[in-house]
């Protein structure tokens, strides 16, 4: 029998994908707000743009080589070949180099070669406006307290968690954001949905048992148990167990803290 493998906690174990799931879930409410107290800008009108981004480009480089200099230097070697005058040719060869750059991490070096008869007018280089450069680095912990918990947005004030304010003031910190969601909240089931946000968030500053202990103390019902991203991580132990190790339904259904039945409704999920 194999033994059965260390795993994390199962509260500790969720994926950080959930979290981003509880911002993609908000954003819309909190955008204006994201703007002006974490960007640094003001905004309006935010229209959806619905086209999916391609995970990969749509043709292979013509040629790409790593090469060595004559100083040593290794780099890689990108070179197309261009038969017309391809006005976006600039925004293609930006995009090559980004994906080549990140891959290597190493200097990368560009030639279009062009093989057409007239002159090219193509442009060779990104305006300063569209040239990648970095970007900016924002710390969600760097906004002050109050410009948070003060909102009367729900899917605001539970971002409160994450702000600046003392590991010593958290209990405190928990007591007025729970009240201020209990004031704001139109009803009793936005009111526990913007609790289990706040429980799914708090894991994040290693807060969730003190969370969790001043929820239990309010007159509501309120099971971590039934929470969805605490159930999709039990589910995501459950199936690393079942395709990564030997153990037996009844072993995995132990480790998980789960019944046989909940196992075998995993496994038989992963069959379709």
């Amino acid at each position: 029998m194999s033994p059965i493998p260390e795993i994390p906690d199962i509260r500790t174990s969720i994926a950080m994908g959930d979290y981003d799931r509880i911002i993609k879930e908000n954003i819309e409410a909190i955008l204006m707000a994201l703007g002006k107290k974490l960007l640094g800008f003001e905004m309006s009108n935010p229209r959806p743009i619905t086209e999916k981004l391609q995970v990969t480009i749509e043709r292979e480089p013509d040629f790409l080589k790593m090469v060595t200099l004559e100083d040593g230097k290794d780099i890689v070697l990108h070179l197309e070949f261009q038969r017309n005058d391809e006005p976006d040719m600039v925004y293609r060869m930006a995009e090559y180099r980004a994906i080549v750059q990140r891959k290597y991490r190493m200097p990368v070096r560009q030639y279009v070669i062009y093989l057409g008869m007239d002159r090219p007018g193509m442009r060779t280089e990104l305006r300063p406006d569209e040239q990648i450069k970095g970007f900016e680095l924002k710390n969600i912990h760097d906004i002050p307290l109050n410009q948070v918990i003060d909102s009367d947005v729900p899917e605001e004030i539970v971002l409160a968690i994450l702000t600046d304010y003392p590991e010593a003031d958290a209990d405190m910190v928990i007591s007025r954001i729970i009240q201020k969601l209990k004031q704001v909240a139109p009803d009793e089931a936005e009111f526990k949905k913007s609790l289990q946000q706040l429980v799914t968030l708090s894991r994040i500053r290693k807060l969730e048992e003190r969370t969790e202990k001043q929820i239990a103390a309010m007159p509501i019902t309120y099971d971590i148990e039934t929470d969805y991203l605490y159930l999709k991580g039990k589910e995501k132990v459950i199936i690393n167990l079942l395709e990564q190790t030997s153990m037996t339904i009844e072993q995995i259904a132990k480790v998980a803290e789960v019944s046989v039945e909940t196992v075998l409704k995993v496994k038989e999920s992963l069959k379709k």
